[in-house]
């Protein structure tokens, strides 16, 4: 304050002016702070700086950092902006002003016989050129600016993709939680949000999300990666899956699989799901190879994969599938997943007997499913009919809404109208299953119900 030119009660009643102004009643962070600097500038005290005035008048902890928290700055850049404008309208002709200058952190009281309107336009015409200024920098400053990444950002980020590795459902979700905290400290650090959008997708969704809203929040994250930091494979590699299982848009997601390849070409995974892809359209042959460029790529001592075995069999290639499933059956000293691969390719083939014996052996609904097809294509209606009758079960506990598992017992059924009602019901689901009933050999039966093949015209299948 300016000596005693203008006295404490003086100084307190243009505050209150001030505070009742319409720009100062909307913010009361600006109105604790001016009160505060008016106070401080009449009692006096020690000299004022970032830390004390955040912890006075912002409630940050001890543990405040100003390098990682402008809060003080940001504000006091406000409020002399605001201070500048009411006295250049509302607070005219005000007897006392209150100035919050360009350097340091107190306050200065002006005598308007002194510093009267030259003063303020010489002010606000130097405070509006220096903000259209600043605007400017600070708008090239942020388009250009290199990411400064957060290293504790990176800490969770790593943390996460650790715990996602071990697979198991508790760990998954605590890779989840992490991924999320990470983005929530750094919101600009592209593998985070990469990494959130892959455990999503595909480890399912975590605790009690349904998987519509784990769908969604993945496809967010995987948009937010690459407009980030669009070199980033998984992150393409998860923008294909959503567009091909949930969009059923190959045309989409084609050229993100081709994308996410050419960005790594090493990830096996990305090659695996590319020749999932492949395959739906009937592109056997280029299946087939991404199958094995996968497989070459997996690293050592990884369970072999089951996927070439299904491709074979959706080409039709009944024994090189059985051959293939055996053998990996043989590897994993039968594990149900290959045990399962080898049921679906001895049922394409017509051995139902021998099919379902290994199909009873999976663990999943899914693997209930393709039972309840071997016993509806050997004529087994009864035992296909409580297959139904379970999976109806597990759809009223909302275990799991999956129309295309029904659709597959139909088909053996040869219920061409059930089995289509299904389809369009599973389309409505987003189940991604949908893109495989222009190969699946399961549905040959009804291959030529009109109604199922107006719908794989209209999904561009085969």
């Amino acid at each position: 304050m300016r000596g005693n030119l203008i006295d404490a009660q003086a100084v307190r009643a243009e505050m209150e002016r001030v505070l009742a102004s319409s720009r100062f009643a909307k913010s009361q962070r600006l109105s604790r702070f001016l009160r505060f600097l008016v106070e401080h500038a009449i009692t006096g005290g020690p000299r004022l700086d970032e830390y004390s005035i955040a912890a006075e008048v912002f409630g940050r902890p001890a543990s405040f950092v100003s390098q990682l928290d402008p809060v003080v700055r940001v504000q006091l850049r406000r409020l002399r902006a605001a201070l500048l404008q009411y006295y250049e309208a509302e607070g005219r002709a005000n007897p006392v002003m209150l100035e919050a200058p360009e350097r340091g952190y107190g306050l200065v009281v002006l005598d308007p016989a002194t510093d009267g309107p030259t003063h303020r336009r010489g002010k606000l015409g130097k405070f509006v050129g220096c903000a259209a200024a600043l605007a400017i920098c600070a708008a090239l400053w942020l388009h250009f600016r290199p990411h400064r990444t957060d290293p504790r950002a990176v800490q969770l980020e790593r943390r996460a993709r650790d715990l996602r590795a071990k697979g198991t459902l508790s760990d998954v979700a605590l890779s989840e939680g992490l991924f999320e905290q990470a983005v929530a400290l750094d919101s600009g650090y592209a593998p985070a949000w990469s990494g959130l959008a892959d455990v999503l997708l595909f480890s399912g969704p975590p605790g009690a999300m349904t998987r519509s809203e784990a769908i969604a929040k993945a496809s967010q994250a995987a948009r937010e990666a690459i407009k980030l930091d669009p070199r980033i494979a998984e992150a393409h590699a998860a923008l294909a899956y959503l567009r091909f299982f949930r969009d059923a848009d190959w045309a989409g997601a084609e050229p993100e699989f081709r994308r996410a390849i050419q960005l790594d070409p090493a990830a096996a995974r990305i090659h695996r799901l590319y020749a999932q892809g492949l395959m739906s359209r009937g592109r056997f042959d280029e299946a087939i190879a991404q199958s094995k460029t996968a497989a070459s790529l997996d690293p050592a001592g990884s369970p072999p994969s089951t996927d070439l075995a299904e491709i074979l069999s959706a080409a039709r290639r009944y024994d090189e599938a059985i051959v293939a499933a055996r053998r990996i059956v043989q590897e994993t000293a039968g594990a149900p997943a290959a045990r399962l691969a080898l049921g679906i390719s001895l049922a394409a083939a017509g051995h139902y007997d021998e099919s379902i014996p290994e199909l009873q052996a999976g663990l999943s609904l899914y693997a209930m499913a393709r039972l309840g097809y071997a016993y509806g294509a050997k004529g087994d209606r009864a035992a296909a009919g409580a297959v139904l009758d379970r999976l109806d079960e597990a759809f009223a506990q909302a275990v799991s809404i999956n129309w295309s598992y029904r659709a597959l017992v139909y088909a053996g059924l040869g219920d061409g109208q059930h089995a289509v009602d299904c389809m369009e019901k599973s389309l409505v689901n987003q189940e991604g299953d949908i893109n495989f009933i222009g190969v699946d050999p399961a549905y040959d039966k009804i291959r030529s119900d009109l109604r199922f093949v107006a719908l794989r015209k209209r999904l561009g299948l085969p």
